[in-house]
């Protein structure tokens, strides 16, 4: 019995530490009043630079993420605080959001939840 019970855990812990898996999952980010789901677009590294955005109709200064190559700005959900600032470059890694019928829009910035940002020289 007690030979079985420890083969039982220790098949249970080496199934459930897989890594290699990301599944979706509510994201804490929202796009106007939608909710978003993270895919399964883990995106590591990315050399960008953090833009300012102000608007004509509100003091709020929000902040988007432009990367090298591309005009398509990404939203800075879960931008640490301290690289909230204009101009500054950075590599950041994340994954991009969606919600249902998003491919019929086009929107920018394109969602995206940052899990990981770095100074870049």
């Amino acid at each position: 019995m007690k030979y079985a019970l420890i083969l039982s855990l220790g098949i249970t812990i080496l199934f459930s530490c897989d890594k290699d898996e990301v599944s979706p999952s509510i994201s804490s980010c929202t796009y106007g009043s939608r909710e978003l789901t993270r895919t399964n677009q883990l995106i590591e590294d990315i050399p960008a630079t953090i833009i300012a955005v102000k608007s004509p109709t509100s003091p709020v200064i929000t902040f988007q993420i432009m990367r090298g190559g591309t005009a398509a700005a990404l939203s800075s959900c879960g931008l640490p605080a301290e690289f909230a600032k204009d101009s500054l470059k950075v590599t950041v890694s994340g994954y991009f959001l969606t919600f249902p019928r998003m491919e019929l829009m086009n929107l920018s910035p394109l969602p995206f939840e940052v899990t990981k940002a770095r100074l870049r020289e």
